[in-house]
C-alpha cells in the first residue's frame, strides 16, 4: 500500500494532494514506515494539500514586495456579500446562500481558466448577467487593492512559475485529483518547462476481490457494513478499513449511528472509544456543537434580547458559570411559568434575584449583572480585532466553556473556536469598523459556515464520502448505495454560467456525457483502492424500489454474495433481558429530612405512592413546556393576588354587602393593579395587549366573586394568604392557605381557590376527592366547621365543600375524623419509604414520571 511513497519523497521530493485529509493519511503512513525502519527521528516530509502548496509557492517566490496580499475565505465572503448587495434589492434573497453559490462558481471558473468576460458574453438569463456584473466588481476590488483570494492562488502560482520567480527542489508528485483541472495541468506544464520533474500517481485498476450485496433497506445495509468492518478488524487489527457512503453532508450523524450499530454494538452506553472507533470524515458545522452554540447565544444576548427558550438553555447549561446547575435549574422552572417574551440581561436579573439562595445561583446572577453592564458599555463601532478580544473576554467572564476538564475532542473544538476568532479579527483588512450587532451576526455566520471534524486517535474504521477517498488506499473497502438513482450521481452544473460556455470549456457536468464519464472514473478508482471490495445497495429507500447501478456491469469480475443483517442492538437486549426486582429499599424519613410539595405530597401518596417519593422526598419536578401568552399558572396567581388584596382588610359579610357602585369599582381596580403591577414591567406590545384583556377578565371575576360572597350566610374573613405547618412524626410540611372565614360561634371555614379545571371536594359517594383542605384541617388547632374549594371561572364561581353550609352537619365530625386517620396512615407509609406504583392509573397520569417509574414496561409485563 502506497509503495510509491518513499520514492516520491526521496531526494527532497514533494507530494501535492487533492485535499488535507489525504495529506494527513500519507504523512501518517510515512511516519509508520520510518518507525518500522527503526528510526527515532527524521526530516518532516513535504506532503502538502493543493491549497497549502499554492500558498507555499507564493510565500517562497522572489520579490515578495510586489506580490498581492492574500485574503482568506472569511474576508472573501464578506467582500462577495458587499458586491452582491450593491446590485440586489430584493429583500427575500438569501445573501449568505447566494454568496456561497457565487464563491463556488468563482472557484470553478478559476480552476477551468474561464474569464469573467467570457461569462458575461455568454450569459443567457438575468441571474447569469447579475453574477457576471457582481464578479466583475469583485475582481475589480481585488485588482485595485492588490489582493488575491483562494481561487486566484492557482493563477498567481502559474505566473510566478512561468516568470521563474520560484525555485523548486526534487520531484513533485501529484496524487488524488479526481478531475483534470486546466489550472493544475498548466502549472505542471510550466514546472516541466522550468526543468522540474513532475509526475502523477496513477489510479489503481480494480483487481481485488469484488462482491455485491443487496439489503432490505438502508438501515440494514449500513448496519451490515459496520459489522463487516468489525470482522475485518478482528481478522487483522492493523488493517485499514473504509466505508464509503454518499449523503454525509446531509445526514452524517444518522449514517454514522447505523454504521456503529454494526461496528460497535452498544456504543450508546459504552466507553467513549466505541463511539470514536468509527471516524466520520464529514464534520458538523461549528455552530451545531453545544459549546459553540452556547457561546454564540451569549454573544447574541450581548447585542439583543433573547427568547425565554434561549435564556432557559443558558440557565441549565454547565458550559457557563459553575459546574453545579441545581439552583439554576429551579430558576429555569420558574421562568417556564412566565410569559414567553424577549429578555434583556437586566430583566432576567430583576425577575430571578432572590428566588433561590443557592451558591450557583448567586454566582450566575453576579456574572449576568457584569454581563449586563458590559452590554450597556459596548462601543458603537469597533474594529473586528477589537470585537474578537471583547467577545473572548465576555465569554471567559461568564465562565465559558465551563469548569470541567476538557477531553481531546472538546479541547480541539475550543481551539477551533479561538482560531475562528482570529480569522474574524483579520476581517479588518476588508472592513475597518463594525457595529455590535453586525459583529455578533458575522461571527455567528462564520461559525455556521465552518465545518469542524475532530481528529481521533482511536478510529479503526473510516466513514467517508466518495470524493474524500480519492487517492487513498485501503485493505478493505465497502461502497454503499450503489443504485441506479445514485450512480451515476446527478450532475451539478453551475446555474450562474451558461451551459453553452460550460460545455465549450469542459467544466464539470457541462454535459450528461461529462457527468457519466466522471462517474465511471470515480467508481473505477474506488473499486481499485482496496484489496477486498464490497458494493451494496438497498432494495427500498423511502418506500421506493431500488436496483443495482448499471455501471457495475463494467466490472464482470464482481460476484453476488449472501447478506447478513446484525439488526438493532437494543432489540437483542429486549429479547434476552427480563425485569428483576432489585433489593434496594428506600430509607425511612429522618428528623432532618425536608419534604417538599405540601399537601400535594400526601395526595400523591394516596393516588400513586412512588410519585410522593419522587416529588416529595427527592424534590423532582415535572418539566412543562415554555409558556406562550399568559400561562395558566400565571393567570391563577393573578387571581389569587387580586383576591388577597381585595380581602386584605378582613371584612365581614355585612361589610362586603356594603361595597356598592363607585366604592366597589375602586376596590376592584386597586386589587387588579396590585396583582398586575410586577408583571407589566418591560412587556412587549403583544403581551401588553394580552395583559389588558386579562385585566378586564379578572375585574369581572372579582365583581362576580363579591356577588357570590354577598349571597352566602354571615361570615367574617379571619385571614388571607396565611401559613400552617403540618406535623406527623418526622414529616413536616409547610402549608399556605388562601382564606379562612369565621362562621357560627367558634368554627372556621378553610377556603382554597381553584382557577383551573373545576374540582370537587367530595364525590357523589361522599368520598374525599381532594385531600388538601383536610390536611389543612389537621394543621390547625381551631375547630374546623367547614372546608370548601372555591372554583373561580369566567363562566361561574362556585363553592364545593363539606361541613356547615355544604353537607349534613351531624355527619361532618365523623367524616373529618375518618379522613384524618387516612392522612395519618398515608404519612406512616411515606415515613417508612413506600414507593409502590399504582399500575391501575392511566398512561396520561403516569406519563410525567414514566422515565423514572417505568410505568409503561411494568404495565405491559403485568
Amino acid at each position: 500500500m502506497y509503495e510509491w511513497l518513499a520514492d516520491a519523497l526521496s531526494n527532497s521530493g514533494t507530494i501535492i494532494t487533492a485535499n488535507r485529509r489525504l495529506a494527513r493519511i500519507l504523512g501518517e503512513k510515512y511516519a509508520a514506515e520510518q518507525l518500522g525502519a527503526g528510526k527515532k527521528a527524521w526530516r518532516s516530509p513535504a506532503i502538502l494539500s493543493r491549497q497549502d502548496w499554492l500558498v507555499d509557492v507564493a510565500n517562497t517566490a522572489v520579490g515578495q514586495a510586489d506580490l498581492p496580499t492574500r485574503i482568506n475565505a472569511q474576508q472573501s465572503q464578506l467582500l462577495w456579500e458587499r458586491c452582491l448587495r450593491k446590485d440586489l434589492h430584493d429583500s427575500d434573497v438569501s445573501i449568505p446562500n447566494l454568496t456561497r453559490l457565487s464563491r463556488d462558481t468563482w472557484q470553478r471558473l478559476a480552476d477551468w481558466r474561464v474569464s469573467i468576460g467570457d461569462v458575461a458574453r455568454s450569459a443567457q438569463n438575468e441571474d447569469q448577467r447579475l453574477f457576471a456584473t457582481v464578479a466583475s466588481r469583485y475582481l475589480g476590488v481585488l485588482e485595485h487593492e492588490n489582493w488575491v483570494d483562494d481561487a486566484g492562488l492557482g493563477s498567481l502560482a502559474l505566473n510566478l512559475i512561468t516568470g521563474r520567480r520560484v525555485t523548486f527542489s526534487g520531484r513533485h508528485t501529484f496524487v488524488g485529483f479526481d478531475r483534470e483541472r486546466p489550472i493544475i495541468v498548466a502549472i505542471q506544464e510550466a514546472m516541466v518547462a522550468a526543468g522540474v520533474a513532475v509526475s502523477d500517481v496513477p489510479d489503481a485498476e480494480p483487481g481485488g476481490q469484488l462482491s455485491l450485496q443487496a439489503f432490505e433497506n438502508t438501515s440494514a445495509e449500513l448496519r451490515s457494513a459496520g459489522a463487516w468492518a468489525r470482522q475485518q478488524i478482528e481478522n487483522n487489527p492493523e488493517a485499514r478499513i473504509a466505508i464509503i457512503a454518499d449523503g454525509l453532508d446531509k445526514d452524517a450523524d444518522g449514517i454514522a449511528r447505523r454504521v456503529r450499530e454494526g461496528a460497535t454494538p452498544g456504543w450508546q452506553h459504552g466507553h467513549r472509544s466505541l463511539f470514536d472507533a468509527v471516524n466520520v470524515s464529514y464534520g458538523r458545522r461549528l455552530s451545531d456543537y453545544p459549546a459553540i452554540s452556547v457561546a454564540l447565544m451569549l454573544l447574541r444576548w450581548l447585542v439583543s434580547d433573547l427568547s425565554s427558550a434561549d435564556v432557559s438553555m443558558l440557565l441549565r447549561s454547565p458550559l457557563v458559570g459553575t459546574t453545579s446547575v441545581a439552583g439554576r435549574s429551579r430558576l429555569e422552572l420558574r421562568l417556564r411559568q412566565l410569559p414567553d417574551r424577549r429578555w434583556s440581561p437586566s430583566m432576567i436579573t430583576a425577575e430571578l434575584r432572590g428566588r433561590d439562595d443557592g451558591d450557583n445561583v448567586s454566582d450566575w446572577l453576579a456574572r449576568l449583572a457584569a454581563f449586563s453592564k458590559r452590554r450597556r458599555d459596548l462601543p458603537k463601532q469597533a474594529a473586528p480585532a477589537e470585537w474578537a478580544v471583547l467577545f473572548d473576554e465576555v465569554l471567559r467572564a461568564f465562565g465559558w466553556p465551563g469548569q470541567g476538564t476538557l477531553d481531546s475532542t472538546e479541547f480541539q473544538l475550543i481551539n477551533r473556536w479561538r482560531e475562528l476568532l482570529n480569522e474574524f479579527a483579520r476581517l479588518g483588512l476588508v472592513s475597518s469598523k463594525m457595529a455590535p450587532s453586525a459583529a455578533a451576526a458575522r461571527i455567528e455566520l462564520l461559525a455556521g459556515e465552518t465545518v469542524f471534524q475532530p481528529e481521533s486517535t482511536n478510529a479503526v474504521v473510516q466513514l467517508m464520502g466518495p470524493l474524500e477517498a480519492s487517492g487513498a488506499a485501503f485493505d478493505a473497502l465497502w461502497l454503499t448505495g450503489v443504485t441506479t438513482a445514485n450512480w451515476p450521481p446527478a450532475g451539478t452544473p453551475s446555474a450562474l454560467v451558461s451551459r453553452r460556455l460550460q460545455e465549450k470549456t469542459g467544466m464539470p457536468d457541462g454535459t450528461p456525457a461529462n457527468t457519466l464519464n466522471y462517474a465511471i472514473e470515480l467508481l473505477t478508482r474506488l473499486l481499485g483502492s482496496g484489496e477486498s471490495i464490497v458494493c451494496s445497495y438497498a432494495l427500498t429507500d423511502d418506500d421506493a424500489e431500488q436496483t443495482a447501478s448499471g455501471l457495475l456491469q463494467l466490472f464482470p469480475s464482481m460476484s453476488e454474495a449472501a447478506t447478513t443483517d446484525p439488526g438493532w442492538y437494543a432489540a437483542k437486549l429486549t429479547a434476552r433481558t427480563s425485569l428483576r426486582s432489585a433489593a434496594d429499599s428506600v430509607p425511612a424519613v429522618t428528623a432532618e429530612e425536608k419534604i417538599s410539595g405540601g399537601a400535594g405530597t400526601i395526595q400523591h401518596q394516596l393516588n400513586d405512592p412512588v410519585a410522593a417519593f419522587v416529588q416529595g422526598r427527592m424534590g423532582a419536578r415535572v418539566i412543562y413546556p415554555q409558556a406562550v401568552g399568559i400561562p395558566a399558572p400565571m393567570r391563577g396567581n393573578l387571581i389569587h393576588d387580586a383576591l388577597y388584596h381585595l380581602y386584605i382588610d378582613l371584612p365581614s359579610s355585612d361589610n362586603i354587602r356594603g361595597w356598592q357602585g363607585k366604592d366597589l369599582t375602586e376596590r376592584i381596580d386597586a386589587a387588579v393593579d396590585f396583582a398586575f403591577m410586577r408583571h407589566e414591567r418591560n412587556v412587549d406590545a403583544v403581551l401588553q395587549q394580552l395583559m389588558l384583556l386579562e385585566r378586564h377578565r379578572i375585574s369581572e371575576l372579582l365583581r362576580q366573586f363579591v356577588a357570590v360572597d354577598c349571597a352566602r350566610r354571615d361570615f367574617q374573613v379571619a385571614g388571607v394568604e396565611g401559613k400552617f405547618e403540618f406535623v406527623a412524626g418526622h414529616i413536616r410540611l409547610p402549608l399556605r392557605f388562601d382564606r379562612i372565614d369565621r362562621i357560627g360561634e367558634n368554627g372556621i371555614a378553610i377556603l382554597d381557590y381553584k382557577t383551573g379545571a373545576k374540582k370537587r371536594l367530595l364525590n357523589r359517594k361522599k368520598e374525599v376527592q381532594e385531600i388538601q383542605l383536610f390536611v389543612y384541617a389537621c394543621a390547625t388547632e381551631a375547630p374546623v366547621s367547614a372546608l370548601a374549594l372555591v372554583n373561580v371561572d369566567s363562566r361561574e364561581i362556585t363553592f364545593d365543600g363539606a361541613g356547615q353550609g355544604y353537607t349534613d352537619v351531624d355527619e361532618w365530625p365523623d367524616l373529618l375524623r375518618q379522613v384524618k386517620v387516612q392522612i395519618s396512615a398515608a404519612c406512616d407509609e411515606i415515613s417508612s419509604g413506600d414507593v409502590r406504583l399504582n399500575i391501575g392509573q392511566g398512561i396520561k397520569s403516569a406519563r410525567p414520571l414514566n422515565l423514572l417509574t417505568r410505568y409503561t414496561e411494568l404495565r405491559r409485563d403485568n
